[in-house]
């Protein structure tokens, strides 16, 4: 059985090898455009819109995400400026972020799909003005994601975390084995394709 990631990101792509779940990657051509004001249904429309688009190009399982950071109910998305990462820092800060993954998992073979969301909540202490400045001189994954990159710099700043590890990296591992177990497939399976 064939699965396949329809994303060529390298990270995620590592994420999955290390939890064995046997994949190959494939890019594809999505533009990430959503009406959806909801963004729980925002995220599960992307992810679903990138696995769709390989549908007809394999024959097993197909595997769509699409991750947000959410700080107050607003979506804090990619900074386009260092003074918006700074900007998205200091909206965490002494507060909680909630990092939602959307899945959609396609079984060609058995004409199911699986479309869900992992939601994970980030406590943030509150980061000094010094510790602001810090992170935004010195981590290099700044302009990534929310502009904060929670395995990195800003873990120093973390309370607790409820919910998945993987899925703050973007990838919601302990979800997507759930669905393929449910789907009937076991790591066996998946890793003797």
């Amino acid at each position: 059985m064939e699965i396949v990631l329809a994303s060529t990101s390298k990270f995620k792509s590592d994420i999955l090898t290390r939890c064995h779940i046997k994949h190959k990657c494939m890019s594809i051509d999505y533009e990430e455009n959503s009406n959806e004001s909801n963004y729980i249904e925002y995220v599960k429309e992307l992810a679903l819109g990138k696995a769709e688009c390989l549908r007809n190009l394999v024959n097993g399982i197909i595997i769509g995400i699409d991750n947000v950071v959410v700080v107050d109910d607003v979506i804090i998305e990619k900074p386009k400026s260092i003074e918006e990462a700074k900007s998205n820092l200091v909206k965490a800060s002494n507060n909680v972020s909630k990092v939602v993954s959307g899945l959609a998992i396609i079984d060609t073979i058995n004409n199911k799909v699986i479309n869900t969301y992992q939601e994970t909540l980030v406590y943030l202490k509150e980061i000094s003005d010094e510790d602001i400045e810090y992170y935004i001189n010195n981590e290099d994954g700044i302009m990534y994601a929310a502009g904060f990159i929670i395995e990195n710099i800003a873990s120093n700043f973390i309370n607790k975390i409820e919910g998945s590890y993987y899925n703050i990296l973007g990838v919601p591992v302990e979800k997507i084995y759930e669905i393929l177990k449910d789907m009937g497939y076991n790591l066996k399976d998946i890793n003797e394709s």
